[in-house]
């Protein structure tokens, strides 16, 4: 037999006998890995079902709740040390205080995933792309950095104003991040600047009954005292957002409602802020507190007249106004404004001399 007759044999056995049984070992050994893969599946969304985070709601859940009358919140994860804590009392101050701070509207509350960092760039997408899919009305996320007083950051989305899930806006707000001691006062301030976010129009106290505002006011004032006789943990930009609405919400009741200890307190508070502020000359932050103190103090002064503290009244706002004039906003509005007298001058001349010169 030829070397070459031996060789095709030889081929021919290992092809009818070793080939076909490794290849049948190599289906049967990708069938059993393919099984063995569905199983963990299987065990995996069962184990988290049972005894992973009860928050993680599936899409089809949150929609299925989004169809009915109320808010839907979404609550990611947050990140840093002590996270769950961190998460926990944003949904606890939610979950004790948010009907409150809505009249009364229902809310759904969701444990979800962490979209990200700051929503900005494909975090805001991502988290613009779970409100869509969800139709949840907001979603809220963070980070604990530190004990401080704007240790903890509180990220999120809302379609608040009636935006659509790509129209949503992002918002960071600063809070304590000592979780350890956070008081009722702090989960009052947390659930009231979410509440915020999700209704807007709670910054307007025209857009609601008298009734009603004169409520939130009494909120806000609890918890600016508190917070005062507790020393302030909040930090300076949260402290003034909750203490411009509080003095929005007495100068709006102030024309019909007696409230002159709201009116006193914000006289009060106005000037520490001032205080606080020296060399801002310019900021939001001053020009408010300048506006509120002067308007509060006019109002006292209809029913008391004082000279002193009209004279006062007088320097902060002229001193607003001064600010103001400066923005870029008021000078565009200015120059339009005049463009549009110019405008109609030019429409009276010419009227004139139709009537007075036309044959």
């Amino acid at each position: 037999m030829s070397d070459s007759a031996l060789f095709s044999q030889i081929a021919q056995w290992l092809d009818q006998n070793v080939l076909i049984a490794t290849s049948l070992a190599v289906i049967g050994a990708a069938a059993v890995f393919a099984i063995v893969v569905a199983l963990l599946v299987v065990i995996l969304r069962v184990l988290n079902a049972l005894f992973g985070r009860p928050g993680n709601a599936s899409n089809r859940k949150i929609r299925r709740a989004a169809r009915e009358p109320g808010y839907s919140i979404l609550i990611g994860e947050f990140g840093g040390y002590n996270s769950t804590a961190a998460s926990n009392m944003v949904e606890s101050s939610l979950a004790s205080y948010c009907s409150k701070f809505s009249f009364g509207a229902r809310f759904k509350l969701f444990r979800v995933r962490n979209p990200g960092g700051r929503p900005e760039g494909e975090v805001l997408a991502r988290a613009r792309g779970r409100l869509e899919k969800t139709g949840a009305d907001m979603m809220v996320w963070g980070v604990r950095l530190s004990e401080d007083k704007d240790g903890l950051r509180i990220f999120g989305v809302t379609r608040g104003g009636n935006l659509t899930p790509q129209q949503a806006q992002p918002f960071t707000l600063l809070l304590p991040g000592r979780l350890r001691v956070i008081s009722e006062p702090i989960k009052q301030a947390t659930a009231y600047l979410l509440a915020k976010r999700l209704q807007p129009a709670l910054a307007k106290p025209e857009s609601f009954r008298e009734e009603r505002v004169a409520e939130l006011g009494d909120v806000l004032d609890q918890i600016l005292t508190e917070i005062d006789t507790i020393g302030r943990p909040l930090s300076e930009v949260t402290s003034r957002e909750i203490e411009t609405d509080f003095s929005g919400i007495t100068l709006f009741l102030s024309n019909t409602m007696v409230k002159d200890a709201w009116l006193e307190r914000l006289v009060d508070r106005r000037r520490a802020t001032l205080e606080a502020l020296k060399g801002d000359l310019d900021t939001e932050a001053m020009i408010d507190a300048r506006l509120d103190l002067g308007r509060a103090l006019i109002k006292r002064a209809e029913k008391t007249f004082d000279p002193v503290a009209v004279r006062e009244a007088s320097v902060h706002l002229n001193a607003a106004i001064d600010a103001l004039r400066k923005h870029d906003v008021i000078r565009k509005a200015q120059r339009a404004s005049d463009a549009l007298a110019r405008a109609q001058s030019l429409v009276e001349t010419r009227r004139r001399f139709a009537v007075n010169f036309s044959a």
